[in-house]
């Protein structure tokens, strides 16, 4: 299964790709939100395994997020849907993107060629995880960086701790909410407040983090 973000103010063009990429395979899903914002939020809440986007969303609003997310560190596969023969939208693609090797630029309208490239991409980015790399680049770096770490995670409350360790173990929102008797809200402050604690901007982050700061 692979779970697609797709960040795209009309809904009436997520519908047509969602149902023109199930004629050719079946284990796409593709979930939408129409802001940056609201894909921020939605990268806290859950794991996806692709974004996609187009440049025409208002102020290159697409662009802009995986831009940040790159800064961050964070290297989520993503697909541009783009005129590419517009040469002016195709040079900002390459020249914001030109090191990234987990993006691509696909014409509107080609589904086939989507289809193909987010495949291909989440392929080569669960292998990079499989070989560590991530893991590498996040806990194994400098000794400061381990002990950086271990600050931060003193300044985690008990509830917070308590939290890191569900997500750690793969629960989601809703069940960490029932786990701990709170509400579904209440739940989603406490992870915006540990993940602006610890330096982490996505779910992935956090398991990874908890499993290897031996959390969970």
């Amino acid at each position: 299964m692979i779970k697609v973000l797709h960040i795209n103010n009309d809904r009436g063009h997520h519908e047509l790709t969602k149902a023109q990429l199930s004629q050719f395979s079946d284990d796409i899903v593709l979930e939408l939100v129409d802001s940056s914002q609201a894909a921020l939020v939605a990268l806290k809440d859950e794991i996806y395994d692709c974004l996609l986007t187009d440049d025409q969303l208002p102020g290159n609003e697409g662009l802009e997020l995986i831009k940040s997310l790159r800064k961050d560190g964070n290297y989520i596969p993503f697909v541009v849907l783009s005129e590419l023969e517009d040469e002016k939208k195709q040079n900002f693609i390459e020249k914001a993107y030109s090191n990234d090797e987990f993006n691509v630029a696909v014409d509107f309208f080609h589904f086939e060629i989507l289809d193909y490239w987010i495949h291909r991409l989440v392929d080569k980015y669960r292998q990079f995880l499989k070989a560590d790399k991530l893991e590498i680049d996040l806990f194994h770096s400098s000794p400061e960086k381990i002990e950086e770490l271990q600050k931060a995670m003193q300044t985690l409350t008990k509830r917070e701790t308590e939290i890191l360790n569900l997500i750690g173990l793969g629960r989601s929102n809703l069940e960490i909410a029932d786990e701990l008797c709170i509400s579904y809200k209440t739940v989603k402050n406490h992870i915006y407040n540990l993940f602006a604690k610890l330096g982490i901007h996505t779910r992935a982050e956090a398991i990874h983090f908890a499993i290897r700061m031996k959390i969970s």
